[in-house]
This record gives structure tokens, sequence and C-alpha cells, in this order.
């Protein structure tokens, strides 16, 4: 992964390094765009039981990009999305010499996310393609996050009890470590344009603060999307 995000930004810098031989004959009204996030995350923190904690999040919403010079390709998009996270997970404990215990989270959450990025798109001569590199940082609100637990022990080959419970991720009196409700980060990427209507992407991301106590989010990212 860390060889494939450096051939990333070796792409990025050499796509910059072409730029300047660009006409300058350009379309600097910018666009909109409806877009779909695929995101797998994972969790780094000082914790054994929730560092590296894998879930999935997808996102829809709309974006608009600004041209912010007359001269160069250089453009300032801001959107506005919903995102919905989810994960499930099955621990097995071994209570003692005949009882299993085994224990299924699953966990979901909502938010709602404002992506801020500072784009420059190079349109590639003779084809209908355009490279584009981007820096940006990413806002969310997490409107509501639970935790669903099941715990089934087994004792032989009978069920000796089973208990079901819901936590609330932002209460204090359900988790030890309670979660924020606005999370900040940045993000880079890179973009693949076609024909100014279809747009494919790859980017990397991370929390600036934490998502509860010392423990911050990391991501990729996998976008397509309509433009227009």
């Amino acid at each position: 992964m860390k060889k494939f995000k450096l051939l990333i930004l070796t792409v990025m810098l050499a796509s910059a390094g072409s730029m300047s031989a660009q006409k300058v004959g350009l379309n600097t009204n910018g666009w909109q765009s409806v877009w779909f996030h695929w995101n797998p995350s994972k969790v780094k923190s000082e914790y054994s039981e929730f560092n590296n904690n894998h879930f999935n999040s997808i996102s829809l919403g709309y974006s608009r990009a600004f041209g912010v010079s007359k001269s160069l390709p250089l453009y300032l998009e801001g959107g506005l999305g919903i995102q919905y996270s989810y994960d499930k997970e099955t621990k097995t404990t071994a209570q003692n010499e005949t009882q299993t215990l085994y224990k299924t989270i699953k966990y979901k959450g909502l938010s709602a996310q404002v992506p801020v990025k500072l784009m420059y798109r190079w349109d590639i001569p003779s084809s209908k393609l355009a490279r584009i590199p981007y820096l940006g940082a990413n806002f969310r609100f997490n409107i509501l996050a639970t935790q669903r637990i099941e715990e089934v022990g087994i004792e032989g080959q009978e069920i000796a009890y089973k208990k079901r419970f819901s936590l609330d991720c932002f209460d204090d009196d359900d988790m030890v470590s309670t979660w924020n409700r606005f999370q900040a980060g940045w993000e880079f990427g890179f973009k693949i344009n076609y024909n100014r209507k279809c747009t494919l992407g790859f980017g990397w991301g991370r929390d600036f603060n934490d998502l509860a106590k010392n423990s911050k989010v990391r991501y990729r990212e996998i976008t397509l999307e309509y433009n227009f």
C-alpha cells in the first residue's frame, strides 16, 4: 500500500510538471457533480481492543467546482453529502473448560459531511481524458452511532444463555470512551475524468481530531462521479 501511495504521488508530481506546458484555452467556469464514495476505513488507537478495527462507509452527495484562476485550470470544490457507516465483528472467548462465549458486535452510523478540495485539471491533448490531482479537507458531523451487541454462551452443545443490548456511542453511561460528534481531517488523491461527464477517483485521508479518546480514523476513498 505504501508503494502504491508513492506511485500516486509520483504521478501527481509528474502531472503538475506537465501542466505548465498546457495551453490556456481554459474553461474556468467549473462544473457540478453528484457522487458516490466508498471508504474502507480503520481506527488507529492506543486501546488494543479498538486499534486496527476496520469498518466501511458509503456516501452520496453533491459538489460544485469553481474556477479560481483565469490563467490556470485551478479549481476549488465544495460539497455536501450523507455518509452511512457499518461494521460487523464476532469474537470468541473461552469462559472456562466447558463454556464458550460468542460475542457479535454490529455497528451503524450516520454522518453529514462537507468535503472541500483544491484541484488542478490537466486535459490530456488529443483525448477526452483529464487528470485531476487534489488536496483537501473533509468535515463530518456524526448524527448517530450505535452498537448492537449479542452474546451467546455455549456449554457443551447447548445454549447456556443469550443476551442482546444496544449502546449509544455518544452516551457517557453506555461507553467507556464516548465518541465525538465533529470530525475533521485532510485528504489527497487523483481523479480521471472522461468527456467532462464521468469521473473515477482514488484517495486517502486521516482525521485531525480523535473519534474517541486517543483514537483516530484513517480511510481510503474510491469515487464515482457524474459531472454536468
